[in-house]
């Protein structure tokens, strides 16, 4: 029997279906990459925009019509939209066998087993988070780069956002299971991880004394010989501690780089958010960490036309992106969640063609900022672990800052370092060309030219 798993949204979710996919080939099921060939179909949606749910429900569709020339297929559908639609889902769509939960990926063999002998539909959204472990079977995408999910859920609240209802409330794994899982990863061969979570800078403050320990966490994974770098992912900047940024500033494996999703810069609009900071707390966040990671870069993410959204308030947003000066932004039109708390209490006031102009100034303006900060790598060397091939067959990389190199080799080195002079840079990506790799005798592992 063939299986295959469509997958939507996030890398925490890209994680779970590395989890299921790991899981299901162990009962034997053998995969595919072509849909129409396989006996189970699992889709692993996601609910952050709305277009992430249309596609889930495209795929659906789709699958539900491949099942009538096929009946004897199971089809699950799991993540965030299916823990959010449930009922509706398999009231729509009568060749749906199940829907599952975002808590019970690990679960996924028995599910489908359950799907195998029970012809009827069902839903089950059980916790078994406790049986997550470093020892679960993964099929990774990458050999070299692993990416680990060390928190569930989420306590915050946003008044715009699904994921506390979809995902439930944090839940930390402990740091000794986390390194185990490193550790196994470092022993095949990986050279990066990527720590996730919902709030990945709360990790474990569930666990008694309310403090986060995402600081200890990565002085641990440090310690595992053959991982060069650990990237974490994704912040919540009112739980950045001055201990984590320490310690991003003094390891050598911790990437000089945060993700602060500010997503706005009016403080009555953070309020209606029920973002818990102010924009003078996250400059002033933002300027301490620029002050204590030498070479750092901070990316962050915004939402324009937010209900009652004024120019005025616009404004302020479009100010702290230029005394911020981020690396990148990543922008959305805000699009009422059915679930949240806005889409019960705030109207959805802003038209569609004053949340695009203001989208587009902003987009503008950070390639603007782009553009300048990178024109300052031009005639520096940087060192990168390269990734892979673009679709223009030239290679690429990422320096510990997070900063996409590219270039052209003759050689494939995959998980290896190269140190690369910039000659070009664009809004993007830099360009260069290779001075020096691993491979070579002269290399020179201690000292990385990126922060020289």
């Amino acid at each position: 029997m063939k299986f295959h798993i469509r997958t939507f949204g996030c890398q925490m979710n890209i994680n779970e279906s590395e989890i299921m996919r790991g899981l299901l080939s162990e009962q034997e099921l053998e995969w595919t990459e072509n849909p129409e060939q396989a006996d189970v179909l699992i889709i692993n949606s996601c609910s952050v925009r709305e277009k992430a749910e249309k596609k889930m429900y495209a795929a659906i569709g789709t699958y539900n019509k491949l099942k009538k020339s096929k009946p004897g297929i199971i089809i699950g559908v799991g993540g965030c939209s299916a823990a959010k639609e449930k009922e509706k889902i398999l009231k729509k769509y009568s060749g749906v066998n199940f829907v599952f939960g975002t808590r019970n990926v690990v679960d996924i063999a028995n599910l489908v087993e359950r799907a195998r002998k029970d012809k009827n539909q069902f839903i089950d959204m059980s916790d078994k988070l406790d049986s997550v472990s470093w020892e679960i079977p993964k099929v990774t995408g990458s050999d070299h780069h692993a990416w680990i999910t060390i928190q569930y859920g989420c306590n915050k609240y946003c008044t715009y956002c699904i994921v506390p209802y979809t995902r439930g409330l944090e839940k930390s794994r402990t740091v000794e299971d986390i390194v185990k899982e490193i550790k196994d990863y470092a022993s095949k061969g990986f050279k990066e991880v990527t720590l996730l979570g919902q709030n990945v800078d709360s990790y474990g403050k569930d666990y008694g004394d309310g403090k986060p320990k995402l600081d200890k966490l990565i002085e641990e994974a440090a310690k595992a010989e053959g991982i060069e770098r650990i990237w974490f992912t994704t912040s919540y900047p009112s739980d950045i501690t001055d201990e984590l940024i320490e310690k991003v500033s003094e390891v050598k494996k911790a990437a000089k780089y945060f993700h602060l999703p500010a997503q706005a810069g009016s403080d009555s609009v953070l309020k209606r958010m029920n973002r818990r900071y102010t924009s003078e707390e996250f400059i002033n966040l933002v300027n301490k960490i620029k002050e204590k990671v030498k070479g750092v870069t901070i990316t962050s993410d915004f939402i324009v036309g937010f209900p009652g959204e004024s120019d005025e308030e616009f404004e302020e947003t479009y100010k702290i992106v230029e005394k911020c000066r981020f690396e990148k932004i990543n922008i959305a039109e805000y699009s009422t969640r059915e679930g949240t708390i806005a889409s019960k209490f705030l109207k959805d006031d802003i038209s569609k063609e004053v949340k695009n102009k203001r989208l587009t100034r902003l987009m503008d303006l950070q390639k603007k900022i782009n553009k300048e900060e990178n024109n300052k790598y031009i005639g520096r060397t940087v060192r990168v672990i390269q990734e892979g091939k673009n679709k223009q067959g030239l290679f690429y990389g990422r320096t510990l800052n997070n900063k996409m190199i590219i270039f052209e080799s003759e050689d494939t080195f995959t998980g290896l370092y190269a140190d690369i002079k910039i000659k070009r840079s664009s809004a993007g990506p830099l360009y260069g060309d290779i001075l020096i790799t691993q491979k070579d005798k002269d290399f020179n592992s201690e000292c990385d030219p990126t922060f020289e």
